[in-house]
């Protein structure tokens, strides 16, 4: 479903080459710096890249209209801001053209009590949870049937541990529709958690790429951020965990 060929930009990215299929859940992993967000412009066709090809279905990013692209395409960038003091009502029917939360959004991040209110006014977490909630619905018809491309660029910076759970353990369920679904994240245990695959990026490179049962390791995840972690399970050896080890 989705191809990034050698896709290179100058001081952002180097060589990246990934095939990922629908119905897959990726989590980008790496530092601050190491090149997520640059891929995520990419693929979104919102950056050109330098030399290299991304291709949706076997068509490349850049041939698709942007109306075309917006139907089947969802995008959450890191940073959004509103310059209007408009209310959560008024973002939903802007970007989907209603305000039906479906079933699957509205258990996930309770938006329906916040639609009465100026987003502006919420707290961080809050406001993430709307911004995850408008990109979803904005795209809705080809997500709820298992067609859409998902990009989430760092989706649960600023939500709460009942709330991360909740969305992480959603956008599962989407990928398991079909969709092809590519976040990024910095708790690798949430990944190990949640996705089926994993693609590790350190100097605007590619370290690490495939199945995140094979190469999530302590020593992958050790070198990816040039700090130790360890590996533990839990009594029944059921679950395992990583934990940054002391210096």
């Amino acid at each position: 479903m989705l191809t990034v060929s050698q896709v290179n930009l100058e001081h952002r990215l180097k060589n990246i080459s990934a095939n990922m299929s629908a119905g897959e859940c990726w989590h980008v992993l790496g530092q601050n710096g190491a090149g997520k967000s640059s891929l995520f412009e990419v693929i979104s066709g919102l950056m050109a890249a330098d030399s290299g090809v991304v291709e949706l279905n076997g068509v490349d990013v850049s041939a698709f209209p942007i109306s075309e692209l917006a139907t089947k395409l969802v995008y959450l960038q890191q940073h959004y801001a509103l310059s209007f003091s408009l209310s959560v009502a008024e973002i939903l029917r802007f970007y989907a053209g209603h305000i039906d939360i479906p079933s699957e959004i509205e258990q996930a991040l309770s938006i329906s009590s916040l639609l009465n209110r100026k987003l502006n006014n919420l707290s961080g977490g809050e406001q993430q949870r709307v911004h995850i909630a408008r990109c979803l619905m904005q795209a809705w018809h080809a997500v709820k049937n298992g067609e859409a491309l998902i990009l989430l660029d760092e989706p649960i910076q600023s939500l709460d541990v009942v709330f991360q759970e909740q969305a992480l353990a959603m956008f599962k369920a989407l990928a398991q529709k079909g969709n092809l679904l590519m976040l990024s994240i910095h708790d690798v245990n949430l990944s190990l958690r949640y996705c089926d695959h994993v693609l590790m990026i350190k100097n605007n490179a590619i370290f690490c790429c495939g199945a995140a049962n094979a190469i999530m390791t302590a020593d992958n995840i050790s070198e990816l951020y040039d700090y130790p972690f360890s590996e533990v399970t839990n009594k029944n050896k059921s679950e395992k965990f990583f934990i940054r080890s002391p210096l």
